[in-house]
C-alpha cells in the first residue's frame, strides 16, 4: 500500500508543522477571541472544496455558536461544478454577500482558498477589510506563490489579509503521484480542519483564563445536548442566516 503510506506520512508531516506553528494560532486565537467579547462575529467563506471548511466551523459539536458562514448555492458543488467554479472567477460577486450578511468592523472574516488567485477570494478579502473586519486567509503558500492572480488587481489572497495561515500542501493539494503521473491524495481539509480546532481549543482556553465563556454547542446525541443547542438556536436564529428555520 505504497500510495496509501506516502499519504499518511505527508499527514503527518503537515500535522508536525502544525504544531511548530502554535505560538502564531495563539496570537490568531487572541484577535479572534477579543472580537468576540466586542461582539463581533465569526464568517467563514469558501469556494470549491473551501467551503467545507467553512461549514466545518458551524453548527459543529464543541464549535463555536457565533459562526455565521457565508453560503451562496451558486458556489455549492451540488448545484453545478462547472458554474461554481465560474462564479468564483468572476468579479463583482463578493460585495453582494458582504452586504448580505452585514459584515462590519467588529467581524472576523475568515477566507479558505488553496489557490488563492481567484477575484471571488481576492475580492472577500479586500471588501471586509474595508469594512473593518479582521481578515484571515487559510491557503496554501506553496501552491499560490507561483501562480499569478486572476483578479484585476494581480493580488493573491495572501497578499491582503491581517493573517496569513499556511496549510503545508504541495502544488495542485494532492500529494501522491501515482503511475500514470496524475496525483492522488489532496491534503488540504484535513489540515485546514485541524488549525481551526486548534485555533477554536486555543480561543476556548484563552477565554477560560480571562474568565469570559464562549458560547459553544453541543452534540445533539449526548444528553442534554439536543436542549442546550436549542437554547443556543432561539438566541441567534434570526442573526445568524443559515441557522434559522
Amino acid at each position: 500500500m505504497k500510495y496509501a503510506n506516502e499519504y499518511l506520512d505527508n499527514l503527518e508531516g503537515i500535522f508536525a508543522k502544525i504544531r511548530e506553528h502554535k505560538e502564531e494560532y495563539r496570537k490568531t486565537a487572541a484577535l479572534i477571541l477579543a472580537r468576540i467579547k466586542q461582539g463581533g462575529m465569526i464568517f467563514p467563506f469558501g469556494t470549491g472544496h473551501g467551503h467545507l471548511l467553512a461549514l466545518e466551523m458551524f453548527y459543529r459539536a464543541g464549535g463555536m455558536v457565533r459562526v455565521n458562514p457565508i453560503l451562496k448555492e451558486e458556489l455549492m458543488l451540488h448545484k453545478s461544478a462547472i458554474g461554481s467554479s465560474l462564479f468564483e472567477r468572476a468579479e463583482g460577486n463578493a460585495e453582494p454577500l458582504l452586504e448580505e450578511y452585514k459584515v462590519g468592523a467588529k467581524d472576523v472574516v475568515i477566507v479558505f482558498s488553496n489557490s488563492g488567485i481567484n477575484p471571488l477570494t481576492i475580492e472577500m478579502a479586500l471588501g471586509a477589510k474595508q469594512r473593518g473586519a479582521l481578515t484571515i486567509g487559510l491557503t496554501n503558500l506553496n501552491h499560490s506563490r507561483p501562480l499569478e492572480s486572476r483578479h484585476q488587481s494581480g493580488l493573491r489572497l495572501y497578499e491582503i489579509c491581517d493573517i496569513v495561515l499556511d496549510n503545508f500542501g504541495v502544488l495542485g493539494d494532492a500529494c501522491v503521484e501515482i503511475a500514470s503521473g496524475i496525483k492522488i491524495a489532496p491534503t488540504s481539509t484535513i489540515a485546514g480542519s485541524a488549525i481551526l480546532h486548534t485555533i477554536t481549543s486555543m480561543i476556548v482556553e484563552l477565554a477560560e483564563a480571562e474568565g469570559y465563556e464562549v458560547e459553544l454547542f453541543t452534540s445533539g446525541n449526548v444528553p442534554k445536548g439536543h436542549e442546550r443547542s436549542l437554547a443556543m438556536i432561539e438566541k441567534y436564529k434570526d442573526i445568524i442566516k443559515s441557522l434559522g428555520a
